[in-house]
């Protein structure tokens, strides 16, 4: 079999595989577009892409690559313009600095030893295994926080790492526009926007730590809240239970001075005091804070509750992440109650429970009456604080993919609902 036509099928095959983990890479920066036309052309454009071929001075193979690139992001891909526009910052230098880079370096090292068909064969070999092992290394060091990335950067962030990877942008494409005739004097910048942009990348991952790290203080805050006022309740039930003695005389003395009205009213405003301070929703503590909290801000508010939580067999999920889904949905549950002038269309419905398979599942339903607005397929809130938008849902989405569940939001013009399903450890 001809030699050429084996090194050509090597060539071709790793090209292939190479291309998928660029894919993968793209898929990880924003959502693709749904449908397997979408899958084969951003798959064939990535092959095509990351394979092109970068001479000195190659005014159209650079311009090409960058145009195909960018327009693919932009159609075959949902999300912020800024989000997408990352992708092609980032990833369009390491493209063109390595394919640069590698061939130029093994053209020099090809002429520098004589192109004999031992160093051809290397050559031939060395180019697509070097460019496969670069995007496998980059895809399996970063494939976590990339993913991260895409959830909780908001426009700013992305904006940011697109002005910091332009400068890479336009001086790998300037300096192979303009390449001197020693070919040797462009490694240096080559190799510096791929480390630059590799770099992006890196710091991007502390980003989302930083991010993330504020989350779980945020989380372990409202935790110490809930527990505080679980103490605090308790506090109020071993007060009441200590004056019990001095309620039953004063409604003994009420009954035998004939004043049986004071007395039942005595009674009721009693009962109704032991009432709020020691509803039990459910067996876990934490939870149950949380619940008896927003249910008295609900009562305030004239907002009718329905809560129906059998937690009795959970144990696969830690209670900072209890708190935190129970607390944010409750909030955003509460706050669009609130905005419904009429008191009696307001509603809160809980059902919490692990089914006999081992599912955690998780529904609560609100009333509405505000218009739900996306915007970059992420859900709008209308708070006056921009800086707050969709903090809530967006705590609740982390909580959810750390136990790799499922959430589901729907709403209708007067009911808003967020379903979680999560397995249970």
């Amino acid at each position: 079999m001809d030699q050429s036509f084996i090194l050509n099928c090597f060539d071709n095959t790793l090209a292939f595989v190479q291309g998928f983990f660029v894919f993968r890479i793209l898929s990880l920066f924003a959502d693709k577009q749904f449908g397997r036309i979408w899958d084969i052309i951003i798959y064939f454009s990535c092959t095509t892409c990351t394979c092109m071929v970068i001479f000195p001075n190659d005014f159209f193979n650079i311009t090409l690559d960058l145009i195909w690139l960018a327009v693919m992001m932009l159609l075959a891909f949902k999300g912020s313009i800024w989000q997408r526009l990352a992708a092609v910052a980032v990833l369009y230098p390491l493209m063109v600095s390595q394919n640069f880079f590698i061939l130029d370096i093994l053209g020099v090292t090809g002429t520098w030893l004589g192109w004999s068909t031992a160093i051809d064969i290397f050559c031939s070999l060395a180019d697509p295994i070097l460019h496969l092992l670069i995007w496998l290394g980059i895809y399996k060091i970063f494939k976590k926080y990339l993913s991260q990335m895409k959830r909780l950067f908001n426009d700013k962030i992305w904006m940011l790492l697109d002005i910091i990877c332009l400068a890479s942008l336009v001086n790998i494409t300037t300096c192979i526009y303009f390449t001197p005739k020693d070919t040797y004097k462009m490694w240096p910048a080559a190799f510096a926007c791929f480390a630059t942009n590799l770099g992006c990348v890196a710091l991007a991952k502390y980003f989302v730590i930083s991010i993330q790290q504020n989350l779980e203080r945020k989380n372990l805050k409202l935790q110490k809240s809930y527990c505080k006022e679980l103490e605090q309740n308790q506090a109020e039930i071993r007060k009441i239970r200590h004056d019990m003695n001095n309620h039953l005389s004063v409604i003994h003395s009420l009954f035998y001075s004939g004043s049986k009205e004071e007395a039942e009213h005595y009674m009721k405003d009693m009962e109704a005091q032991l009432t709020a301070q020691s509803r039990v929703f459910c067996k876990n503590s934490i939870v149950n804070a949380v619940l008896n909290s927003k249910y008295n801000l609900a009562l305030e508010q004239g907002i009718d509750c329905f809560f129906h939580i059998d937690l009795d067999k959970l144990i696969g999920i830690d209670a900072i992440s209890l708190c935190c889904l129970f607390a944010n949905t409750l909030d955003n549950a509460l706050e669009a109650s609130e905005k419904i002038e009429n008191p009696e269309e307001r509603r809160i419905s809980v059902k919490a429970r692990v089914t006999e398979s081992g599912y955690f599942t998780y529904e609560i339903a609100n009333s509405k009456n505000n218009e739900i607005t996306k915007q970059h397929g992420q859900l709008k809130s209308d708070k006056e604080d921009t800086s707050s938008h969709g903090l809530g849902l967006s705590n609740v989405r982390e909580m959810v993919e750390k136990y790799n569940g499922t959430l589901d939001i729907s709403y209708t013009e007067d009911t808003f609902t967020v379903t979680v399903l999560i397995q249970n450890a």
